[in-house]
This record gives structure tokens, sequence and C-alpha cells, in this order.
């Protein structure tokens, strides 16, 4: 029966969100895969299993059953912040100074998380279905089922997966990593217990591309385990943002054409720093920045709020 394991576990189930708002916590593909096998490594150091996750450019979502929700993020943060203050040679905190982090409670209302992060592609306009966002767990539940095409893993010896990881790095031998030296999250992720709260592959399709609409908090009701769980909570921003994000849930919005942040961040740093002569944005100069700035907003038309995040403060 879905949720049984409540009674046989001390762990329980949250949402962990942390966000950026000035800088992108993302500049390439490398660093998507390097937040993954942290996140992979923190797990399995903290006993943590990790149900669903979403990285998006400026935000991560999971979602967890741990016993120390508290401590699981902040190694994973501190964790991450020390790879990406080396590679692109920053200091300092990365990223808002708090974590948010709500305990969940109830079948109906951990489905609804559960589709709130698998949706977040779709939510803030990185796709034009939830499905089609790359880097969250969406395609990972039901995979049989659904005929989609699982990560491919790599034979890798534990000596060739250890030189990918950073030092003292311990996991499981089950661990098995894609052509790309990312975990994949079929091999370290629990995404069974994941599908137990939709119950079938018809219901976790419906729950993909159906609309928020009162019916959300009507269901969350019946489980009577407090507040209903709604896209504002989950996001923590301003009214319009909220509204954005529900148009955008049709998929009408999406554009192809539309550079994302994640391909801002790839014109900055393999076509426009070697002009510079810098090693990362980090080093630029205000001037350079503002030069970079305007090569950014009349050549390729984009929004002043995006060429900061991915040019720096």
């Amino acid at each position: 029966m879905p949720g049984s394991y409540y009674l046989a576990s001390m762990k329980e189930s949250y949402h962990i969100c942390f966000t950026s708002h000035d800088e992108v916590l993302f500049r390439d593909h490398e660093d998507h895969g390097m937040f993954v096998n942290l996140m992979a490594l923190r797990g399995f150091a903290h006993n943590t299993e990790i149900l669903v996750d979403a990285e998006m450019s400026t935000h991560v979502h999971l979602n967890v059953f741990t016993d120390c929700p508290q401590q699981f993020s902040a190694k994973l943060r501190m964790s991450y912040t020390r790879y990406f203050n080396k590679k692109y040679d920053r200091k300092g905190r990365f990223g808002q100074k708090y974590t948010y982090v709500q305990k969940v409670q109830g079948h109906v209302h951990q489905m609804v998380l559960e589709n709130y992060i698998n949706r977040n592609g779709l939510h803030h306009n990185a796709a034009a279905t939830a499905f089609g966002y790359r880097y969250c767990s969406v395609r990972d539940l039901f995979v049989e089922d659904l005929c989609f095409q699982t990560e491919k893993t790599v034979p890798m010896s534990r000596p060739e997966i250890t030189a990918l990881l950073p030092r003292h790095a311990e996991f499981p031998d089950h661990y098995q990593m894609n052509e790309s030296g990312v975990f994949t999250r079929q091999s370290f992720m629990e995404l069974r217990r994941a599908e137990q709260f939709y119950g079938s592959p018809r219901n976790y399709l419906y729950q993909m591309n159906r609309l928020t609409d009162e019916s959300w908090t009507r269901e969350q009701l019946q489980d009577q385990t407090g507040k209903p769980l709604t896209l504002s909570d989950i996001e923590h921003t301003n009214e319009q943002s909220i509204a954005q994000m529900l148009k955008n849930e049709s998929g009408r919005n999406f554009t192809r054409s539309r550079l994302q942040d994640l391909d801002v961040c790839r014109l900055i740093d393999k076509e426009v720093l070697p002009g510079y002569g810098a090693p990362s944005v980090y080093h630029l100069t205000d001037g350079q920045k503002q030069r970079i700035s305007r090569l950014l907003k009349y050549d390729f038309h984009l929004p002043d709020h995006q060429i900061r995040r991915c040019l720096t403060p």
C-alpha cells in the first residue's frame, strides 16, 4: 500500500529548495552533471533517499526522505559551491543564504510536490512539456511503461569512477555512470518509491499534463494533513511570476528560438570571453561587462535581468 513505509522508517519526506537570484547556478552541462554527482554522494553519506529533483538556472528543488534534511542540504550546497568557485575562480557564498526545508505529509500532498518539481521546466518556460526539460527526474519514472530511453551506462572500474569525483568520495558499487561521467538517476535515486504515489503510468502522464486548478486543493484536503501545497508554496515568488508560470503550463509560450540561461552562458564563456582574455566572467572589469551587456542586449535581444544573472553581479 502506498505510504505504508511511513510506519517502518524514522525518515520523513522533505521539500528542499535553494535559490540564486543574482547569478546562475549552472553555466554549462558539466556543472549540472557535477551537481547530480554531488547529490548522489551526499545522499549516500547522509542515508538520504532522493525521490525527484529539478535543477533550474536560478534554483534547485529536491524531494528527499531523510532524518537530517538540514545537514544533507548544507553539505550538498557546500560541496557544489566549492566545485563552482574552484572552476570559475570565484569566491564567497553561492546563492541566497537560507535553504528552504519543508516537511511533507500525506499521500496526495507528496504526489503534488513531486508534480511541481518534475514540472518545473514547464513552469519556467524552459520546455513545451514537463518531459522536455533535461535537468530533472521527470523522464526517469515509469521508463519501461512509457517507453522512455534510459541513460546508457558505461562499464567503468571503481578507480575510473573515483577519478571523476572529488577526493575521498565514497559511494556504493551499484552507482553507475553514463558516458559523460555522471551517476545515472536510475542507479542512485529511489524512483520506484516516487512512482508509488502515482499508482500507475497512466496517472503519472495525467499528472504531468494536467493544468493547475482548484481540484489540486480539494484532493489534498482529503488527506486532512494541513494546508494544501500550492505553486506559491513551492516557488516563493510574487503573484505576477506565479501567474506567468500558470500560463506557461499550456506550453504555448515556449519557443525553441528563445535563448535559455545555459545558452547565454555558453555564448559568453565560449565565444565572447576569449576576446577579452579573461579566464571566467568573474575576472571581467565593470567596463568589459557593460560592453558585453550591450552586445547581448542589442545583437541577441536578451532582457536585462537575464543578462545580469548570466554575466554575474
